[in-house]
């Protein structure tokens, strides 16, 4: 009877190992299951916090873009504006030098050239303005606001 008493308890011993060994595997895989999910639902979240900073900036992007191109063109038609004006002063020396005599004339004939080089120049660098990029477009547009000025100048001296 001892020895029955033994061997089963042996046997209820080694059955209660294993049960208790099963048991805790399967709470590991849980655990697993449950990390591999949470860790999934993080690079999920991250995946679409990337995306939706990026659909910003794209967003962002094109704002500033829109309002470079608005700025330049701005500026181009009001500088094209000042430069219509302008034609109309450089026709009118024109004119006036076609009729002019003695000092007047001579004044004309020495400045008109340079005149118009400036002016041709100018609408080459006011031309020009469509490939400068926003980088550059500060340094470009004080460029062309310094030769403005200095043409503006000129025909108002001979003027």
């Amino acid at each position: 009877m001892i020895r029955h008493i033994a061997s089963l308890t042996l046997g209820t011993l080694l059955v209660s190992g294993f049960i208790a060994c099963d048991k805790p595997g399967a709470t590991e895989k849980q655990r697993e299951d449950k990390a591999t999910e949470q860790a999934v639902e993080a690079r999920n979240e991250a995946n679409q916090n990337v995306e939706n900073a990026q659909a910003k900036a794209n967003k962002d992007i094109a704002a500033a873009r829109t309002d470079f191109e608005r700025t330049r063109e701005d500026y181009r038609h009001s500088r094209t504006t000042d430069l219509t004006r302008l034609d109309k002063k450089i026709a009118d020396l024109d004119a006036k030098e076609r009729t002019a005599t003695g000092k007047t004339k001579a004044d004309l004939d020495a400045h008109l050239p340079a005149i118009r080089q400036q002016r041709d120049d100018f609408v080459r660098d006011m031309v020009a303005l469509d490939r400068t990029s926003p980088d550059t477009w500060d340094q470009a547009k004080a460029n062309l606001d310094k030769e403005w000025d200095a043409l503006e100048s000129a025909v108002d001296k001979a003027y």
